[in-house]
């Protein structure tokens, strides 16, 4: 049985063109065109391989990256313009096994399968940590909540606890309000002006901050979202 591919992408040209070259290889591909209906599609077939754009209208790629790694072992390779060796890193880092730019060859492209695949394959990962430290704090992932040595337990909205723990796997990447209100499910699209996130993460802050108002793990990005240290 071949593997089953999924390409997340929004230019429609090139997930055609993908499409046909990974067919010709063997392979089964299915193309979708941004991130909330990437997310309906993966609930209903088991993929082996994602091939990513990071840049589309609504969710980022890097929130659909994060999404997938957090629930499967499947390999990750990323696409973008973009070619700055902090972008790569931090998509390396969030979970993606491979990163192309744009414009490539499909031979590349093919080549790039072939070794993640075979890697997956090889060295196939779980995912099932229970809790995640942040600074003095446990955050325990199934209880939704945050306790420290000193007794105290502090609940987090469904909300709060899907942000912070993306943000707890994600550290030193920078996120979006857009890309943080896709994690929240807030809603499917949002716009760079929506200020609702912002709310979200004073809430965030007051709960795990020493001093909310001079923040050592949620960190504003003016200009461009916001990230997280640990």
């Amino acid at each position: 049985m071949s593997e089953s591919i999924l390409i997340v992408d929004d230019d429609h040209t090139l997930g055609e063109e993908l499409g046909k070259a990974l067919v010709s290889a063997g392979y089964t591909p299915h193309r979708c065109t941004s991130v909330p209906e990437a997310r309906q599609v993966w609930n209903k077939t088991k993929f082996d391989l994602c091939f990513v754009d990071i840049v589309m209208p609504g969710p980022s790629g890097k929130v659909f990256c994060r999404e997938v790694r957090e629930r499967s072992d499947a390999a990750i390779i990323m696409m973008s313009s973009l070619s700055d060796q902090d972008t790569i890193i931090a998509l390396l880092d969030i979970g993606a096994d491979d990163y192309i730019v744009k414009p490539f060859t499909f031979p590349e492209m093919l080549a790039r399968a072939r070794a993640v695949l075979r890697r997956r394959k090889d060295h196939t990962q779980q995912y099932t940590a229970s809790a995640i430290q942040i600074g003095d704090w446990t955050f325990d992932l199934q209880l939704r909540r945050i306790s420290n040595i000193k007794g105290l337990t502090v609940p987090l909205t469904q909300s709060e606890a899907a942000v912070l723990r993306f943000f707890a796997q994600s550290p030193g990447v920078v996120f979006s309000r857009e890309d943080i209100l896709a994690v929240a499910r807030t809603r499917q699209h949002a716009g760079k002006d929506d200020r609702s996130v912002d709310t979200l993460i004073k809430r965030l802050r007051r709960k795990i901050e020493i001093e909310p108002s001079n923040p050592i793990h949620i960190m504003t990005e003016w200009g461009k979202g916001y990230t997280f240290q640990n």
